[in-house]
């Protein structure tokens, strides 16, 4: 616009074409961003639609979407509404969980809060009776949430904050800080507290890399007593807690001789207790009687 009104004439025809075509680049290089953010918007918005449109139809033209919220960022994609239908038209959870997911071609976490009324339940201030009902089991549910949250961040010495508490699947999950003097057992300890003192939830403490225990066994003997066995399902809860599945067992052999040494007889034992708790055991060197086992190729002494 500025050329067309005679701005710029000192310029050269091949000046005035190198700028028009930067000027045009420049508006393809923002056009691009926009595009993509439009693009996102428009795939969510339909994506709400088909949800709504969704819930509409199972729940049947009498029932009322009345809240829908729709976390695009989490997967599976979490969806959380309140639906106010006549008792007749109440749907299993699971099934409408299974057919939405169906519906959109993606994985859905979705808990829908149906507020059920009776026949004769039509005036307005009964359902607003039932939403009422509705909305106050919402809130207990966030304040039983933010209770589990503050006794687990109280036991693993974080605050509330830095909990992670996932309401769908009753599980809340904090990273320890480092305590003075405590090792993997006492970390365990904590977890189990915890999980004793909040009924329902699923209840994980990660712990601070440390050093796994010590698993001792007697002179010539190849079965676990109890402070092996209790030292090798530490280390298998460690494990699992630091995302690792596999830990270094030492004597362990993806492939073992018909007659097994000594050292190979513990370390299948030891495989097999890890294998019930969902850990793979992985080939390490032998070290004698007292070791420890170890995260991936890391070999404790």
């Amino acid at each position: 616009m500025a050329r067309y009104y005679g701005f710029g004439h000192h310029l050269s025809s091949q000046q005035s074409w190198t700028q028009t075509i930067l000027l045009m680049l420049l508006f393809v290089a923002m056009a691009v961003p926009l595009a993509i953010s439009l693009s996102h918007i428009a795939s969510e918005a339909v994506a709400v639609s088909q949800i709504r449109s969704f819930l509409s139809g199972r729940f049947g033209a009498e029932a009322r979407v009345t809240q829908l919220d729709v976390d695009f960022d989490r997967a599976p994609l979490a969806v959380r509404t309140v639906v106010i239908a006549p008792r007749s038209r109440a749907e299993s959870n699971a099934l409408l969980q299974t057919d939405l997911s169906d519906r959109l071609g993606r994985p859905v976490a979705l808990r829908v809060d149906q507020v059920l009324l009776d026949p004769g339940a039509g005036s307005v201030e009964a359902q607003r009776a039932e939403l009422r009902q509705a909305n106050d089991a919402v809130a207990r549910d966030i304040g039983n949430a933010n209770g589990v949250a503050g006794l687990v961040a109280l036991a693993a010495g974080v605050t509330p904050d830095a909990v992670t508490i996932d309401r769908d699947h009753q599980r809340v999950t904090a990273a320890a800080a480092i305590l003075p003097g405590a090792d993997l057992a006492t970390y365990g300890a904590l977890e189990q507290r915890a999980l004793n003192s909040v009924e329902g939830w699923d209840v994980a403490i990660v712990p601070p890399i440390a050093p796994l225990p010590v698993v001792s066994f007697a002179d010539n003997i190849d079965t676990l007593d109890a402070p092996a066995r209790d030292a090798v399902l530490l280390s298998a809860w460690a494990a699992r807690r630091w995302n690792s599945p596999q830990l270094s067992v030492p004597g362990f052999q993806s492939e073992m001789p018909e007659k097994p040494l000594l050292s190979q007889r513990r370390a299948l034992a030891i495989a097999n207790l890890l294998k019930q708790r969902g850990i793979i055991a992985i080939a390490a060197p032998p070290a004698g009687q007292n070791f420890r086992l170890a995260v991936a190729n890391r070999v404790g002494r």
